[in-house]
């Protein structure tokens, strides 16, 4: 379906610990689960994870070859800073983000598909891509803002719903995703007065700068997360009736009536997206589709299938239902593994008594070793620690670097000595150096 008016929803957390991810995870699947065309993109540039909740659909589930967002940008930039093609060489080709998704190994009901832009290719360099792009040249110098806005209006015509998940807080790339490129902002908060607050102003904030920038308004979502719903009764109700109070003029698009805010008309959206907390999925990245029931009260999946009836414009009321054989065989693909732990080997630091620098100077002075000679020394064990910092390797244990270090300590020694008996006249200096260094390599053998 070309040409088609797809809607950009955005989803955003003032704060972190909301479940932003997850709520965009599940509410993307029950689209797609509906018949629609849906594309995730995982904007969440510095801490990315939207691709561990559709791990056994994706055939690179660790993203290691895989580009994403932050190399579709870097790719923009340098198609813009290469010269135009002259007489037989082409004009350089300017990417499209589309160019970018990966479309999940599963056939859902009506022919609706679930796409994915990651965040980017997952590999050593990926910091690296994120902290040096620099988003004001971007848009200042590259004309980042027009890309961004050509793309916005292309994928709006490839997807009927296209799902951003958004940093946390104030960023460069929260305001492209907030303010920019959304027709739809979901909002989610914990329930505490830090959350509730800064959701809300940036909420408004937002608000604003649409009215401005875009001289239109989109709807705004406020979605409470991670509710107790069997605990403290009393105080969650209060605070409840808080965030409510806080939202309130920046919902009157859920009302019967628009003009003026009615927190009475407003309750019933309130009580449809409030999203209880469910330890289980605290453990593991897994779609609520596969573990609760669907058109459910109290469960994640009652409240995000919830939260996609109203961003659809009320026509999604649930998930389309899969074989329950097949639910059980997903769920098994998601569960940790213990061969799947990561390997990583950690080298602690060497068993050197740590009081071993203050005797070393205690020694030296108790001798009354003369200044030159005390300078003589530390030239020494500077040589000694750059020969054998240059030769250890990041992956030998503390056993064995501590063994190395004894048997340099002992070879620097051997060598003072040998020295020393060249220079007569300095015969102080060489022998404190020699004993000091044989007693330190005795030392290192007590752990």
């Amino acid at each position: 379906m070309d040409n088609r008016a797809g809607k950009i929803i955005t989803f955003y957390s003032y704060k972190g610990g909301t479940g932003r991810t997850m709520a965009l995870a599940n509410v993307g699947w029950i689209l797609a689960s509906n018949g629609y065309d849906v594309l995730l993109i995982d904007w969440d540039l510095e801490a990315p994870g939207l691709h561990r909740f559709l791990r056994p659909f994706l055939f690179d589930s660790e993203l290691t070859d895989t580009p994403g967002l932050i190399d579709f940008v870097w790719d923009g930039v340098r198609v813009s800073m290469t010269p135009a093609g002259t007489g037989s060489l082409a004009a350089p080709k300017f990417p499209s983000l589309d160019d970018y998704a990966v479309v999940l190994d599963h056939d859902f009901a009506d022919g609706g598909s679930l796409s994915l832009i990651p965040a980017g290719q997952q590999d050593e360099n990926y910091a690296q891509r994120v902290n040096t792009f620099n988003w004001e040249d971007f848009y200042q110098r590259f004309g980042g803002g027009k890309l961004m806005q050509a793309e916005r209006d292309a994928l709006r015509k490839r997807y009927d719903y296209i799902l951003i998940d958004s940093r946390t807080g104030v960023s460069d790339t929260s305001g492209i995703c907030t303010v920019q490129m959304p027709d739809i902002l979901v909002v989610l908060f914990t329930l505490n007065r830090q959350s509730i607050t800064g959701a809300a102003a940036a909420a408004a904030s937002i608000d604003a700068t649409v009215r401005a920038k875009r001289n239109e308004s989109i709807p705004i979502y406020p979605v409470p997360t991670r509710i107790e719903v069997a605990a403290e009764k009393e105080r969650r109700e209060a605070v409840i009736a808080y965030a409510r109070r806080a939202f309130a003029p920046l919902l009157t698009h859920v009302q019967s009536t628009l003009d003026k805010v009615d927190l009475l008309q407003q309750s019933a959206y309130w009580q449809d997206v409030e999203t209880p907390y469910v330890p289980f999925f605290a453990f593991e990245e897994i779609l609520a589709a596969f573990k609760e029931e669907t058109r459910t009260r109290n469960t994640v999946l009652g409240a995000n299938e919830r939260i996609a009836y109203w961003v659809s414009g009320r026509t999604v009321t649930g998930v389309h239902p899969e074989d329950e054989a097949w639910r059980n065989a997903v769920m098994g693909a998601y569960a940790l593994k213990e061969a799947e732990a990561p390997s990583f080997e950690w080298n602690p630091p060497l068993r050197v008594k740590r009081a071993w620098g203050r005797k070393v100077a205690a020694w030296l002075s108790s001798r009354r070793v003369s200044q030159w000679s005390t300078a003589a020394f530390a030239c020494a064990v500077v040589f000694m620690g750059a020969q054998w910092y240059s030769a250890s390797s990041a992956r030998q244990s503390a056993e064995s670097r501590s063994d190395k270090l004894r048997q340099r300590m002992t070879s620097v020694a051997d060598r003072v000595d040998t020295e020393a008996r060249k220079l007569p006249g300095l015969p102080i200096a060489y022998q404190t150096m020699e004993k000091t260094l044989r007693s330190l390599a005795k030392e290192l053998q007590d752990p």
